[in-house]
Parts: structure tokens; sequence; C-alpha cells
């Protein structure tokens, strides 16, 4: 499944005063300023517009199956992961957006939506911001002074991330956003390296699926391996937010925990699909970058 992971480097003109978690104000902005700049019609509901199967809002923000059920979205939005709330003007913000499929193909879209959220303005006093370099790998794909899009890029293949054959024995996973994965139906306050393999697989299934044109060609996960695995050193802490819902009309609960933990024993097997879950995030939320993980080698 073709990937690519865009930095966008934004620069506050005024003061920006953003919320503790940054992924709801930047994520919101993001569907409101591309809905503004891409629909002709100004329908409020994409699925009876006639336009719907080329539009860019459509498949990135309204993405329905054949049964308009909304499915997986083919894009992750990383916000800045700072903790302080207040930008004075000269600051530099980086932004990941991270798309799927056919999401590519909308780059030049997407860059023009980020200087127009610029300009609509972002956080508690609407402050402005502008656009000033998008990477892809450190190679600059578009530049404030030149003011051209290069497009010549090349995707990066997620099923092409293989088993390395070197021994791995122990590994320290951390939860860098809050992250929420249901457990019997329910959201667990912590996790464990089971889960997460399962939460991994869920993930790349639905976006294979509704973004590749076929269902992942990885193996199934081995279970009885899986359960050798010893997870140690847990720490995980709570994180509550919550953002309100335009389409609900209501606010959501999307806490979840952050923390770490520890994995011992034979994990070459398994590096593949924890090293796919780094890149696409895991349980719900993941548009405004919950579920974010980083896997760091314990040598």
């Amino acid at each position: 499944m073709d990937f690519s992971v865009f930095q966008f480097e934004l620069v506050a003109k005024d003061e920006l005063r953003l919320p503790y978690y940054k992924g709801s104000a930047f994520r919101g902005l993001f569907g409101h300023a591309l809905k503004r700049t891409v629909c002709v019609t100004n329908m409020t509901r994409c699925e009876e517009c006639l336009l719907r199967e080329n539009c860019a809002y459509a498949y990135i923000f309204e993405t329905l199956n054949e049964r308009n059920e909304h499915v997986a979205h083919p894009f992750v939005l990383e916000p800045p992961l700072l903790e302080r709330r207040i930008f004075p003007p000269g600051d530099v913000l980086k932004v990941n957006l991270i798309l799927f499929g056919r999401a590519i193909d909308y780059i030049p879209y997407l860059v023009y939506t980020f200087r127009e959220m610029g300009r609509r303005g972002i956080g508690s006093g609407r402050g402005k911001f502008w656009l000033q370099r998008v990477t892809k790998d450190g190679r600059i794909i578009y530049d404030f002074q030149e003011q051209l899009l290069h497009t010549d890029f090349a995707k990066d293949d997620l099923f092409a991330i293989q088993s390395t054959t070197d021994k791995i024995e122990g590994v320290k996973v951390r939860f860098l956003t809050p992250t929420a994965v249901k457990v019997k139906g329910k959201i667990s306050p912590a996790i464990d390296f089971i889960t997460v393999l399962k939460a991994v697989s869920r993930r790349l299934r639905a976006l294979s699926v509704y973004h590749n044109g076929k269902s992942p060609s990885y193996s199934s996960i081995d279970f009885k391996s899986a359960q050798s695995i010893t997870v140690k050193n847990t720490s995980f802490t709570p994180f509550h937010w919550k953002r309100y819902s335009n389409r609900q009309q209501q606010k959501i609960d999307f806490s979840g925990f952050v923390g770490a933990m520890e994995l011992e024993g034979e994990l070459a097997p398994f590096m593949p699909l924890l090293r796919m879950g780094e890149i696409i995030h895991i349980g719900r939320g993941t548009v405004y970058g919950m579920g974010k993980y980083v896997v760091e080698e314990i040598r």
C-alpha cells in the first residue's frame, strides 16, 4: 500500500493560543479549509453530491464504502507534540501529514489548504500563520519563496517493510499521543503486546481494503509465538480530553492513555507489523494524531 509522510513547517504571524493536545485544533481547521478550497456545490451532505467520486474532500474526509458507510480515512495528521500552549510570532510549528493510497495524489490541494488554514487562523484567538515549507524525507516539496510545488517524489510502500535477520530480544514501545483501543467492547486504560498486534492488523486491513483495493499481503499473526513475549516495566497514565463534534452537536470523549511498556523475547518476526503501526497509528482518533507510538530497540 502506497503511503507518503509530508512535514509542514508553519510560522506564526500572530500569537497562537492552542490547547495542550493540538490534534483536534489542526484536524478541525484542516477539514473546514479543505472543503472551502475544493467544494463547488456547497452541499451539506457529500453522499448526495454528483461530484463526490472525484472530490478531494469527499474522499479524504467523508470516506464511504459501497454501502455508504463511513470507513477508515486515508490520512493521519500528527500535530506538534509540544506541551506549551502559547506561541509568539516567528515560532515554527511542524505538522506531519501521512497520506495513504489515492490521497497522495491530492497533495497539491492539501498544500494549498494549509496555506488557507494559516489565513483563517487557529486556536482560541484565531492566530494567523504562514506555510514556510513542505518536505518529504528531507526533500523540499514546496517552499514559500520559490512558490513552486514538486510532485515528482517517490511514494513509499507500507508492505515493503520486511523482517530483519538481526536478533531482537528487547524493545521499548512508547505511546506518545493519547491511545484509545477497545478490548472486549470497552476502551482499555492500558495495553498489552497481543492487543497492539491486533490493533495494527485491524487498521492495516481497513486501510488496505479501502485505499489499496485489496487485503494486505502480510501473513497472519502467530499468536502462539506472540504469547511467549514478556511484557515488563509498564507505565501508563490516563490522558483525558474531549472535542466538540459539529456533526453530533456535542462533546465527544476521546480520552485514552500515554506511557510505555518494555517487551522481551524473540521479537524479530513481529517487527514489520510493529513498524507499520508506527506509521498508521492504532485505535480511535487517528486523524487527530491519536494512537502514535514509537518502538526503540533495547541493546
